[in-house]
C-alpha cells in the first residue's frame, strides 16, 4: 500500500495545535444538569480562549455525538452559534467510540484539500442526561386516541394500554444488529480467547493505578480544564476516579455481568458511565507557524475500518492500527508511545494477541508477519478508560490529546492512538511530534 499522503495543496502538513478537555465525571454527578451541547461549549469555548487565533479565521467546527438529544440535532451548530461564531460551517457525527476521531480526520480532510485553514474537532456525550422513548406501537395507539371521533371511542383506545406500553424506555448502548452489549461482546472475546478473569482484573487495576499516579504527579492537569457546569455553584477539576480500583479487594467483590457461571467480565474491569467533552484545534502547518504556535503535533498517517460483527467485534484497533501503520511507513517497533481505547479489559488483552499473532496477520490483514508485540511500558502509560470512564464522542479524543503531550514532554516522537467501537469499527492515527 502507497504511503498516505496527508499535505495539502502547497506542501503543509495537518498541525494539531492544542487539546483540550473536560474532566469525565461519573453518571448522574457534577455534570448531571448539563446537556452534552453544555460540555462541548464549555471547552471548545476554554480552547479558543487559551490559543492566538480568532474565532473569525475558523472555518469548520465538527462535534462528534453518540448519546444524542432529539431536540438538539446539531449541537456542533448550537456550539458555534454559543460562542458567536455563526460564520462557522458546523456539523455532528455519530459513529460510537470513534466520533471524537473521526470528527478530527473529517477536520483534516478539509484541510488537505485546501478547503479550510483551520477547524476545531471535538467529542462530547452526556450518558446523565440520556433522552427516554416510547415504542412505535405506543405512538401510533396515541394517535389512534388523538384521532378518535368521540370521547367515547378515545376512552375505549385508552383502556387497551397496558402498563408496559407505558414505560419509557432508556438509550439502547447495544450494537443494534446483534443486540449484542459491550459487556456480552467483550465476554464472548474472553472466552474464545481463554482470557481469565485474573488477567482481565490485573489489566484494569493496572490501569487505575496508572491513572491515579499521573493525576497525583500533576501530568494530566494541563490538558483538563477546570469546569463549572450548570447551575454553576460547584467546580469540576479532575476525573471521577475510583480509589479503591487501585486494590485487589474492588475486583474480589464484583459480580460479573452476564449471568452466567463461567463469566469474567464484571463493572470493575470495564469503563464506567461517564459526561465528558474535549476539543482539538488544527491548521494547516504555515498557518500555525504564522501565529506563533507551538503544535503538539502532526497527523502521519490514519485508517478508519469496519469488520465483522458477531465474532471479535472489539478487534477494530488491530485493524485499523495494522493499516495506519503501513501508511505512515513505519513498524510498531518505531512507535514511542501507544495510546489505544479500553472497550474493556478483555477487548485490551485480546487485541494485544491479535497484534503479535502470525496467523492473524496472515488470514486477516493479508501480512507476511504480525504488526508486532505491543511493550506493556509503552501502553495506556497514564491510564485507560476503564480508570477514566467512557463518553463514547470523546474519549478517542482523550487519548490522542494524552499521547500527544506526553510526546511533548519527552522531547518528541511518534505515537499510535487507536480505538475499537460497536459496529465493529475501528480507527487509529499515527502522530508525530517534535
Amino acid at each position: 500500500m502507497a504511503k498516505q499522503n496527508l499535505l495539502n495543496p502547497q506542501g503543509e502538513r495537518v498541525a494539531i495545535v492544542a487539546g483540550l478537555r473536560t474532566p469525565f465525571v461519573l453518571r448522574d454527578a457534577e455534570f448531571k444538569s448539563s446537556y452534552a451541547t453544555d460540555l462541548g461549549t464549555m471547552v471548545t469555548n476554554e480552547l479558543l480562549s487559551r490559543s492566538a487565533i480568532e474565532r473569525s479565521q475558523l472555518d469548520q467546527l465538527v462535534f462528534g455525538q453518540v448519546i444524542q438529544q432529539p431536540d438538539i440535532p446539531n449541537p456542533a451548530r448550537e456550539i458555534a452559534l454559543a460562542l458567536n461564531m455563526p460564520h462557522l460551517q458546523a456539523y455532528t457525527l455519530s459513529s460510537s467510540c470513534l466520533s471524537g476521531l473521526q470528527a478530527l480526520v473529517n477536520v483534516a480532510g478539509s484541510i488537505v484539500s485546501g478547503s479550510i485553514s483551520a477547524g476545531i474537532a471535538g467529542g462530547a456525550d452526556s450518558i446523565s442526561n440520556a433522552p427516554f422513548s416510547i415504542s412505535p406501537r405506543v405512538i401510533h395507539k396515541l394517535k389512534g386516541i388523538f384521532n378518535a371521533p368521540t370521547l367515547e371511542q378515545k376512552f375505549d383506545l385508552f383502556r387497551r394500554f397496558s402498563w408496559r406500553d407505558l414505560k419509557p424506555h432508556g438509550v439502547n448502548l447495544k450494537d443494534y444488529m446483534t443486540q449484542l452489549s459491550v459487556a456480552e461482546m467483550s465476554e464472548q472475546m474472553a472466552q474464545q480467547f481463554h482470557i481469565t478473569r485474573a488477567e482481565q482484573d490485573e489489566f484494569a487495576r493496572h490501569s487505575n493505578q496508572k491513572a491515579a499516579d499521573a493525576w497525583k504527579l500533576g501530568v494530566l492537569k494541563g490538558e483538563v480544564i477546570p469546569s463549572f457546569p450548570r447551575p454553576y455553584t460547584d467546580f469540576v477539576v479532575s476525573d471521577s476516579l475510583i480509589p479503591a480500583a487501585t486494590r485487589q479487594r474492588y475486583y474480589d467483590n464484583a459480580e460479573p455481568i452476564v449471568a452466567k457461571s463461567y463469566a469474567t467480565v464484571t463493572e470493575a474491569n470495564m469503563p464506567k458511565a461517564v459526561d465528558g467533552a474535549a476539543a482539538v484545534l488544527l491548521m494547516r502547518e504555515n498557518r500555525a507557524k504564522e501565529l506563533g504556535l507551538n503544535p503538539l503535533g502532526y497527523i502521519r498517517s490514519y485508517a478508519i475500518t469496519g469488520n465483522d460483527i458477531w465474532q471479535n467485534m472489539f478487534m477494530g484497533a488491530t485493524v485499523a492500527s495494522h493499516f495506519a501503520l503501513e501508511r505512515a511507513n513505519v513498524e510498531l517497533q518505531d512507535i514511542d508511545l501507544i495510546d489505544i481505547h479500553e472497550t474493556s479489559a478483555s477487548q485490551m488483552l485480546v487485541n494485544m494477541r491479535l497484534f503479535e499473532s502470525d496467523e492473524f496477520a496472515k488470514n486477516q490483514l493479508n501480512r507476511t508477519a504480525c504488526i508486532g508485540k505491543i511493550d506493556p511500558n509503552k501502553l495506556n502509560h497514564l491510564g485507560g478508560s476503564i480508570a477514566f470512564g467512557n463518553p463514547r464522542a470523546a474519549t478517542s479524543l482523550r487519548i490522542l490529546i494524552q499521547s500527544l503531550n506526553a510526546l511533548k514532554r519527552n522531547g518528541g516522537g511518534m505515537s499510535l492512538v487507536a480505538s475499537s467501537g460497536l459496529g465493529g469499527l475501528g480507527a487509529a492515527m499515527v502522530l508525530e511530534s517534535e
